[in-house]
């Protein structure tokens, strides 16, 4: 009876150190240090773009990162810069990307598999594989992102940059224009390429999750848990950073 008593103690334990293992890393457009780029190499122009205005949630367990993780990030495409002025116009414009009709680029993670490590132990970079759902110009398409994860545990350097703990991720992947209904102008043939190498770099917070909503120990403290794994089932439920209506 003793042993089945400590068992049932032990896995009460584990299940509880588990669930605070979950956290919520965020970053929002006004901090212009993250940053998503495209580059395009074609016969007679190299093009690379630039944005810094990324918002960014992730949810996900530092002891288990392929336990039930969450993200949404979302890049600014109107902010994007090539260096031309007049090129930029070019691209915001609805022969290109449209960015007044789709104004955002975002990927909303599913899964991450085959982790170098499933645990994130403070200044240790993990590489993994990060399944989702990439979304530009209206269209979606499912894809795998090889990413980079490095976890650092709040101290007086990390501070200098922003309070709490932090999460840096790197990660590059490959598009066709093609595929999400971007034509190339007969102007620029010859210049863009087809194939766009689009990579993503950025740190976020464990901190800024006090402005989180979803945060039922943020400044507006709930009588229940509005992140209940049960209600983010619901893809209408405000506080599923995977919500579509994010």
């Amino acid at each position: 009876m003793k042993t089945k008593l400590l068992t049932t103690v032990l896995l009460i334990f584990v299940l509880v150190v588990s669930g605070f293992a979950q956290s919520t890393f965020s970053a929002d457009a006004s901090d212009m240090r993250n940053q998503a780029t495209f580059e395009s190499n074609a016969p007679l122009e190299d093009i690379v773009g630039v944005s810094n205005k990324l918002s960014i949630m992730v949810m996900i367990n530092t002891n288990d990162i392929t336990k039930m993780p969450k993200a949404k990030i979302g890049v600014d495409l109107a902010s994007l810069k090539t260096g031309i002025e007049l090129r930029d116009e070019h691209l915001r414009s609805p022969n290109w990307l449209d960015t007044d009709k789709y104004p955002k680029a975002t990927f909303m993670l599913t899964g991450i598999f085959n982790p170098s490590s499933n645990t994130l132990n403070d200044g240790k970079k993990v590489k993994a594989t990060a399944n989702g759902q990439f979304t530009v110009h209206g269209v979606t398409k499912k894809i795998s992102v090889p990413v980079e994860l490095t976890f650092f545990k709040e101290n007086a350097m990390t501070k200098a940059k922003m309070p709490g703990n932090l999460l840096k991720v790197k990660g590059k992947f490959s598009i066709k224009l093609s595929d999400y209904g971007v034509k190339i102008p007969s102007m620029v043939v010859g210049k863009l390429n087809e194939e766009l190498q689009v990579g993503i770099n950025f740190i976020a917070s464990d901190a800024v999750g006090g402005m989180n909503p979803c945060n039922p120990c943020g400044p507006k403290k709930m009588k229940k848990n509005p992140c209940d794994p049960k209600k983010m089932m619901k893809a209408a439920n405000p506080c599923n950073p995977c919500s579509p209506r994010k």
